[in-house]
């Protein structure tokens, strides 16, 4: 009248399970039984979880990787600037530097850089670029950094742009005169913190007057990084036609390194490359003693490459998810041999066929989704490993978060539906008389 009970003495304790008429238990009971089943048998729930923690670990730690390396290709991106295409000398041997000479070919000059300003349209700005190293000097104290001589351009075409002061302005390649810019960690370096502007520092054996100090840049260090950037916190700027003049080169004194172009805009980067690898070659006689990159198609690559990559190490997280699947699935075959007199109790005092399935399905559940909580801690302190040791960057993602409970769900559904279906097909007879 009252209802019936189901009076079951377990490991360690005595349970008793109400059961009203033929209703199915409520969720919050059916969820309570599952997770003292487990309890009961802590060792083998815990061995059980194995599997999905090292899966879900996998595919947390990588995902985080994978964030990591995007968000450092879109700060190389903001670094070498948008819309920006790069032209870089070649340095040629063998052959390839007999042909070029034979060619009078000159390697990349600063006249190259006025001709493709000149005659392409679409520009924003070009900026020529000029590596130099030298000492830098200032009261007995040395900084380590690499002198770049360029044009007043060079801020619009990669964005970075002084914090205090001024940059190179055409009244300065006009009259090629002795100024410079520091870099953030130059100025550190030299001044600590005094106000540099004004002061003269020594460039080799020539003095400049500091008359800028760029802002900070951060620029990041990782190994996985898609297009490598110099620190350009520690570069002094002056202007071309000064490192031109002062430090000419041994084989050309119009050489130069590089020159950066800004397009106005993105769909004009492809139709812009062309039209200057067209310039360039009529000039250069056909030598191929210079590249004509797009950081964004690099980019682009390299994100291909990254992705082949995720699927490479998902893939193999997925074995891992799969192969602990496949154990949790025989773990609950064995318990549901091991209980044939419990459900048959269960049954034969008013349980359900769906009370007897949810009940496994649900301590399924509750396995993947403990190991699905330990794999995802488990994630990110490898992420962290991996960035302390490897120095590869890694980002926190939430994606890998409900990406892992949702993968730790689905096993839970789906290697749990067979032993849970074979447990609420046992007749309440026949298990009484397996048991």
């Amino acid at each position: 009248m009252g209802g019936l009970s189901a009076i079951r003495r377990g490991p360690s304790s005595l349970r008793i399970t109400r059961f009203k008429g033929k209703n199915s238990l409520r969720w919050s009971e059916t969820i309570n039984i599952g997770l003292k089943g487990l309890l009961l048998r802590k060792f083998r729930s815990l061995l059980s979880t194995l599997g999905v923690v090292f899966g879900v670990a996998a595919v947390v730690s990588m995902v985080s990787v994978g964030e990591g390396a995007r968000l450092e290709a879109v700060e190389q991106i903001k670094l070498l600037g948008t819309n920006n295409i790069r032209i870089k000398k070649l340095l040629l041997t063998g052959e390839r530097r007999e042909e070029a000479a034979r060619r009078f070919a000159e390697g990349l000059t600063y006249s190259d850089a006025l001709v493709v300003r000149d005659n392409i349209p679409n520009l924003h700005a070009l900026a020529p670029l000029k590596f130099i190293n030298a000492d830098i000097r200032f009261e007995g104290r040395q900084a380590v950094a690499q002198i770049v001589g360029t044009a007043p351009e060079y801020q619009p075409v990669t964005n970075f742009r002084v914090g205090t002061g001024r940059f190179v302005t055409q009244v300065d390649l006009t009259d090629t005169k002795s100024i410079c810019i520091l870099g953030s960690e130059v100025k550190q370096e030299l001044f600590h913190h005094r106000d540099p502007l004004g002061a003269v520092i020594r460039i080799g054996g020539s003095q400049f007057t500091v008359v800028g100090v760029m802002e900070e840049k951060v620029v990041r260090k990782g190994r996985n990084a898609a297009i490598k950037v110099r620190n350009i916190n520690k570069d002094v700027y002056i202007p071309i036609t000064t490192a031109l003049r002062r430090f000419p080169g041994s084989s050309n004194a119009m050489g130069i390194e590089e020159i950066a172009v800004r397009a106005e805009r993105a769909q004009d980067l492809p139709r812009t490359a062309a039209l200057i690898r067209e310039v360039l070659e009529r000039r250069h006689r056909g030598a191929e003693d210079y590249e004509v990159m797009i950081p964004e198609e690099l980019l682009a690559q390299a994100q291909r490459t990254q992705r082949l990559f995720n699927v490479i190490i998902g893939s193999i997280a997925g074995i891992s998810l799969i192969v602990g699947g496949i154990g949790i699935m025989n773990i609950m075959l064995a318990n549901v041999s091991e209980r044939t007199r419990e459900i048959g109790i269960r049954r034969a005092l008013g349980a359900t066929k769906r009370d007897i399935l949810f009940q496994f399905l649900v301590e399924t559940v509750l396995i993947c989704l403990v190991g699905g909580a330990i794999g995802v801690v488990l994630g990110f302190g490898l992420a962290q490993v991996i960035s302390l040791y490897a120095l590869w960057t890694t980002a926190f993602s939430y994606l890998s978060v409900l990406v892992a409970f949702g993968i730790s769900v689905l096993l839970g559904l789906l290697f749990g539906l067979f032993p849970a279906s074979r447990a609420a097909e046992l007749h309440p007879v026949q298990a009484l008389r397996l048991s």
